[in-house]
């Protein structure tokens, strides 16, 4: 199948004809963590690193009659609009490899082009993109039997998409750059308490902090990243269900009542103690110090001192026995939860942001 917006090269002096810098991590599979590429991630099958018709220049082996391995790339509107995509494949005959692109990694291909037969060839394919976006997921794919191999792959930015049709990738999920309700699933376009794009400050929301547009009980909040590329997203959600240290917008948000703001933050954390202080001999405090790049700076959930049995808290420093039980915390520097540093926005050109442990959530004194 293809596609009136994208075009093929077969050319060897379009391999690297770009303009500006890469858009993909490790753009010739030259990093590998074991039998792993470190880089892409492994949708499924299986592959293998196998040498390429060049001495010293690997290459990975789409292995077995399902394999397809990705990468979320954080290339955005603010960079461009415009990428040429490169690579040098040996796909045998019974092989069917495919270049599918998901603009806005949402789960819904706006290309999927099958690379030609090849023996060694330099592909090149130009692509453009309707603005505003803010990621591609780029999926290498291979059904059927025959080999497949792949070497040198790339991406940057260009100016070669003159005439072509920008992929489009329609309404946008909660946490998406916009210009208008009209680019959006919600109809709703409202700048962001948690901006992941300097460019684009204005995001889809599932409804308005400032109006408190949702019903039937639930309030306008902040809820989980549906990727790194995204802004946190606010939509309705039930009330004061966020455990302290978790992201609040309100009160409503938090099983305490208290969400803990920062000076010129729209955002705050839910806390233990706020205004009201602490009872006699404690001290309303904030428990973390997270270094956000510009040394430790506080910024977290308030919790009072010297903490008895269950009591709230947010490390173990809050309680008088020395010991908060809960749930690891761990969040990238914009506040969101993490697992890896995967689950964080890049920080600069194409390396995430750190994924700290900071303290407890949803804590108690032992």
């Amino acid at each position: 199948m293809r596609f009136p917006y994208i075009v093929a090269v077969v050319a060897v002096s379009q391999i690297g004809a770009t303009d500006c810098g890469q858009v993909i991590k490790d753009p010739g599979f030259d990093l590998w963590c074991g039998d792993s590429l470190c880089a892409w991630k492994l949708e499924r099958g299986d592959i293998t690193r196998v040498p390429t018709w060049h001495e010293g220049d690997s290459g990975v082996s789409l292995d077995g009659s399902d394999t397809a391995i990705e990468q979320l790339a954080s290339f955005n509107g603010g960079d461009g609009d415009c990428i040429v995509f490169d690579l040098v494949a040996n796909v045998e005959d019974g092989a069917e490899v495919y270049l599918n692109v998901d603009v806005q990694g949402d789960g819904v291909l706006e290309m999927h082009e099958r690379l030609p037969t090849s023996h060694w060839k330099p592909l090149s394919y130009a692509i453009m993109f309707k603005r505003p976006f803010d990621g591609v997921r780029f999926e290498l794919a291979k059904t059927g039997a025959g080999a497949a191999v792949l070497a040198q792959i790339g991406a940057a930015t260009s100016d070669k998409c003159e005439g072509l049709t920008p992929l489009d990738p329609g309404p946008r999920k909660n946490g998406a750059s916009c210009d208008s309700g009209a680019d959006c699933v919600s109809g709703i376009c409202k700048p962001s308490p948690t901006p992941v794009n300097q460019w684009a400050t204005q995001v889809c929301m599932g409804c308005d902090p400032a109006q408190q547009t949702c019903g039937g009980g639930e309030t306008c909040g902040l809820v989980e990243p549906v990727a790194p590329i995204y802004a946190i997203p606010v939509a309705c959600e039930p009330p004061h269900g966020r455990e302290v240290g978790e992201l609040c917008l309100g009160n409503d948000d938090c099983a305490s009542q208290i969400c803990n703001h920062e000076i010129s933050s729209q955002y705050g954390y839910c806390g233990g103690c706020g205004i009201l202080g602490c009872p006699t001999g404690q001290t309303c405090q904030q428990p973390w110090s997270i270094d956000t790049g510009f040394g430790p700076q506080p910024f977290g959930p308030w919790t009072c001192s010297n903490g008895k049995p269950g009591d709230t808290c947010a490390a173990d420093a809050d309680c008088t026995s020395a010991r908060c039980t809960g749930s690891v915390r761990k969040q990238c520097g914009d506040g969101r939860a993490c697992a890896t540093r995967d689950d964080c926005p890049d920080a600069s050109g194409l390396t995430p942001g750190a994924c700290t442990t900071v303290g407890i959530q949803g804590g108690r004194c032992e």
